[in-house]
């Protein structure tokens, strides 16, 4: 017996520009099945998309980094290189072969990293927690395994312009990538 709740759920809804068929969308899921080293998307990330897109749904991609030294979880996927941009576009291209739409998630890790990830650059976050880095039960993905996050430091005011700025930059190129929103 369907009640009125479940039968809205295969209702369309308008979300902004975008019309979806129904009302179920796929969450975001943290996959860790990007290339690496240069954490560019591929055929395992193109083809796990697309058996999940259905016509006229919504899926959103997992977090993925808008910058090197956004970086803190080894497999995440990005979109600050043009090669990354190219491994987007066919996992989009997939979805879109289905009927399904797809919204990108950017994404700066701040604290919750290690220096492994970011280049060799110290993690940025708002405000300096020793006890963050510490915490032998604070762990973090990296080539070396799972390890306890490099201790980090506090953003200076110029640099948040710089991160917006890779916010920005990483906007374009899922446009690029044929993403439906970000």
């Amino acid at each position: 017996m369907k009640t009125s709740k479940s039968s809205a759920l295969f209702t369309p809804l308008q979300l902004g520009a975008i019309q979806l068929e129904h009302r179920v969308v796929m969450a975001p899921l943290t996959r860790s099945r990007s290339i690496q080293p240069n954490s560019i998307p591929g055929d395992l990330m193109a083809d796990y998309y697309a058996q999940r897109a259905s016509d006229g749904g919504l899926i959103i991609g997992e977090a993925t980094n808008i910058s090197l030294t956004s970086r803190g979880w080894l497999g995440s996927p990005g979109l600050y290189l043009e090669e990354q941009v190219q491994g987007w576009r066919k996992v989009v291209d997939g979805v879109h072969a289905k009927g399904g739409l797809m919204f990108a998630q950017l994404w700066h890790t701040g604290r919750a990293s290690h220096v492994s990830m970011t280049g060799g650059e110290t993690p940025v976050s708002a405000s300096v927690n020793p006890s963050y880095w510490e915490n032998p039960d604070q762990l973090v993905s990296t080539p070396n395994g799972w390890i306890q996050p490099s201790p980090h430091r506090a953003l200076e005011l110029p640099e948040i312009a710089s991160i917006l700025e890779d916010y920005r930059k990483a906007a374009e190129r899922a446009k690029q990538a044929g993403f439906d929103g970000v």
